[in-house]
């Protein structure tokens, strides 16, 4: 399958990229044996394909609660729910081709979750009511490793056939209204063949970026383009729409299957706007939850990418975010759409970062992406993006990817590089791991700790320009920098910016 950056976001208008504008100065492997496959669950057996109808519409369960008075933007102080314990680990990496290296890497990294781009129903039925299942029997090939290698796989469906195009001439283009039945059925079939194995897919996609007006893309982008900005909440009231359809059609061929509303760019903050930016898209979750779409999600995908600014720091001005203030941005999506849902009164809602990662502001091969000071940022950033998505109550944080965009891998050409090592480590130290607290007694740093059968585990790093000596009354069991090397707690344990981990004993 192509990568999802086959089109490069160059083609995006301003509103997407002045984030990627800051200024910076500063880019470095080894690798470490990693852990086993983890175990997939078991999915109740399927009944064999029914065709749908158009009475499904009749069936689907009750809407969300009606819209509030007044949009989220007037009223940024609601409350927010506590999050939900992930119930599995959370470290996830997207591939660009799930070869055997590639996967073999995912699961030496500790990774739990694998992301894929995507299902095309266009390659599958170029022509309406006619499937040619054979046009994707490389992907399944690759679905099939993936779940051998006991990888819990989230799986995208793109790609609208012409027949069905809302924006005739772009496959990256929302379903029309005349199709969406069709849509729905097609769902309902791949969702039936590919639950059970050996493929065992059980998270769904609807959408890669639809929050993108597909004017601001080319026909063929991977990405998008489901946004409208001729509608005040960018379209989600028509994604709701499509959701009203589909969701009861793929609950039909498996009930344990889980609809994601499709990973939403949210390019910037509609409640506190940067100044002269266009912030408009990012109210496209609104509009589906004023249309009553809760009813037909279980989960949110979201993306949310850092850009470097230098050694050792990053942020996303779009969403008044920093290193030293609320880290990594995913902090500052998740809890928007908390309290989003929470405004609409949707709970029991999980939710999913499948695109992290920390962005180079030049090109893969610039030097400032080639250099030792950019590689061990990304590294600490690896490592302080998933502990706080463990913190946040996220049921996934993945990477974006393995073999990287914009400086963002984590293996090169088959080899693990830094950042490799830092994600393998904190994979493996949180895995099976609870949040129990944050760790506030010490000024300049931010810390979190977790608790797993009784062991209180802790990872704390600086957040000023300070290092910082922190000295227990007890000496802990063990220390470990970002990589996993042992350090010395006599005299206490030296915090930085980059991640420290300490370890107690029972």
């Amino acid at each position: 399958m192509a990568s999802k950056r086959t089109a490069p976001r160059l083609f995006l208008s301003s509103w997407l990229w002045a984030g990627l504008l800051i200024l910076c100065a500063g880019c470095g492997g080894a690798n470490q044996p990693g852990s086993g496959a983890l175990d997939v669950p078991t999915l109740n057996p399927l009944p064999g394909h029914t065709p749908l109808v158009s009475s499904v519409e009749t069936e689907m369960p009750s809407a969300a609660p009606s819209a509030p008075a007044a949009s989220l933007a007037t009223a940024p102080s609601l409350p927010v729910p506590l999050p939900q314990a992930p119930p599995f680990p959370i470290p996830g990496i997207e591939l660009d081709y799930a070869d055997a290296g590639a996967l073999e890497l995912t699961v030496q990294a500790g990774a739990h979750w694998v992301r894929r781009n995507a299902l095309n129903w266009a390659a599958v039925e170029p022509s309406q009511g006619q499937r040619d299942w054979a046009a994707v029997e490389g992907f399944e090939a690759e679905l099939q490793a993936a779940a051998q290698h006991g990888l819990e796989q989230i799986v995208i469906v793109r790609g609208t056939p012409g027949w069905a195009q809302k924006t005739p001439g772009y496959p990256c283009s929302a379903v029309s209204e005349a199709r969406i039945m069709a849509f729905a059925q097609f769902l309902h079939d791949a969702v039936q063949r590919y639950s059970r194995a050996p493929y065992r897919v059980r998270y769904w996609e609807i959408g890669n970026e639809p929050d993108v007006d597909p004017a601001e893309l080319p026909p063929e982008s991977p990405f998008g383009c489901w946004g409208d900005s001729s509608d005040p909440f960018y379209g989600g009231g028509y994604y709701a729409q499509v959701l009203s359809q589909v969701y009861p059609a793929i609950k039909s061929a498996n009930p344990d299957a889980q609809v994601l509303v499709g990973g939403l760019l949210m390019d910037c903050d509609p409640v506190n706007p940067p100044e002269g930016k266009n912030c408009k898209p990012a109210q496209y979750l609104e509009g589906v939850l004023r249309s009553g779409g809760a009813a037909f999600f279980d989960g949110i995908s979201f993306h949310a990418y850092d850009y470097y600014s230098g050694y050792q720091e990053y942020g996303n001005p779009n969403w008044n975010s920093n290193w030293n203030s609320t880290g990594p941005v995913l902090t500052a999506k998740a809890r928007y759409i908390r309290s989003l849902l929470a405004a609409y009164q949707a709970s029991g809602k999980f939710l999913i970062n499948s695109e992290a990662g920390l962005l180079c502001p030049d090109l893969d091969d610039s030097p400032i992406c080639r250099s030792a000071e950019f590689e061990l940022t990304k590294a600490a950033y690896a490592a302080q993006a998933n502990t706080t998505a463990l913190a946040e109550g996220l049921w996934a944080n993945v990477w974006y990817s393995l073999g990287g965009w914009r400086g963002t891998a984590l293996a090169e050409r088959g080899v693990p590089n830094r950042a490799f090592r830092a994600y393998q480590f904190n994979a493996g130290f949180l895995a099976g791991a609870s949040y129990a607290r944050p760790l506030n007694e010490i000024s300049g740093v931010r810390g979190y700790e977790f608790v797993r059968d009784g062991t209180r585990l802790q990872v704390l790093w600086a957040i000023d320009d300070q290092e910082h000596l922190y000295k227990p009354e007890q000496a802990p069991q063990a220390v470990f920098d970002m990589f996993g090397e042992p350090l010395s707690s006599t005299g206490g344990v030296s915090v930085t910016r980059q991640p420290v981990y300490i370890e107690w004993g029972n």
